[in-house]
């Protein structure tokens, strides 16, 4: 058995023992961290003990050293999950909200084990954020191993919603867009071939293969067209066609509430 190299505090009155490691800490600072973790406090030979067989020793460090206030360590995507798990355990809300922390500000790197992460932990917000950027690579994380850990009801939302995505691009047309549109301008003509053939362009990048991501397929559709007049009717044209896009392929989301590209997702509320 070794002590800790961090967290044997010479003045502690507290032990800490998981698997090959000895902590010494003050039970004042447990107390404010996780009276729960005192719940397995058991008299010692020397010093109160508290016995976790089944905890990683790398875990109680950086989980320690987030609860005292002179060391702290942010979480990495290697014990992120363990901090976590821990923190769920022993309700201990300081190592939760750095573990949430940490994936708020770094799902972008690992959006498939932060979608994992998010269900497993039922973060609403970033379970959505993340799954914005699954389905806009989907072919790319479909057979992730952290996907494959989500319950199966989870995974078939991805895949039903991707399904969609791919089904929708058989509306696309450019009568979809052009035969209920209304102009109000006095050159309806030339101003419905010029939209007529910036339609068709679009539309024949974004059907040839291989597929488009969604956010590729909103921005060549929302992307500024050139015209030489009727501008006015040009400005209700785009949102015609915006709210035509929304009726094929649902609603787009910018990722993370910013502007920007938009993406589709899926949404989970838990009670």
């Amino acid at each position: 058995m070794k002590n800790s190299d961090i967290h044997y505090h010479l003045n502690g009155d507290i032990l800490i023992f998981a698997k090959d490691t000895c902590f010494c800490v003050h039970k004042i600072i447990l107390e404010m961290a996780s009276p729960a973790l005192l719940d397995k406090l058991e008299e010692g030979y020397d010093l109160p003990t508290i016995n976790l067989p089944d905890e990683n020793s790398s875990t109680i460090d950086i989980a320690l050293s987030i609860i005292y206030p002179r060391h702290f360590i942010m979480p990495i995507w290697s014990n992120v999950e363990a901090l976590l798990h821990f923190a769920d355990k022993y309700t201990i809300c300081k190592v939760y909200v750095a573990g949430i922390a940490f994936l708020d500000q770094n799902f972008k790197q690992k959006p498939e084990y932060a979608l994992y992460l998010a269900n497993k932990y039922q973060l609403s917000f970033l379970f959505t954020e993340t799954s914005k950027l699954i389905l806009d690579q989907f072919p790319t994380y479909e057979y992730a191993p952290a996907l494959k850990r989500l319950p199966r009801e989870v995974y078939s939302m991805l895949e039903t919603r991707y399904l969609k995505y791919m089904h929708d691009f058989a509306r696309l047309s450019i009568h979809f867009f052009l035969s209920t549109y209304k102009h109000r301008c006095g050159k309806v003509a030339l101003h419905n071939k010029e939209l007529t053939q910036e339609i068709e362009k679009r539309i024949l990048i974004i059907v040839e293969k291989p597929i488009k991501p969604p956010s590729t397929v909103w921005d060549i559709m929302h992307e500024h067209i050139n015209v030489a007049d009727n501008i006015e009717c040009h400005k209700g044209f785009m949102k015609h066609l915006d709210e035509r896009f929304k009726s094929i392929f649902g609603k787009f989301e910018p990722l993370n509430s910013v502007e920007g590209g938009r993406y589709i997702s899926i949404s989970r509320r838990w009670k």
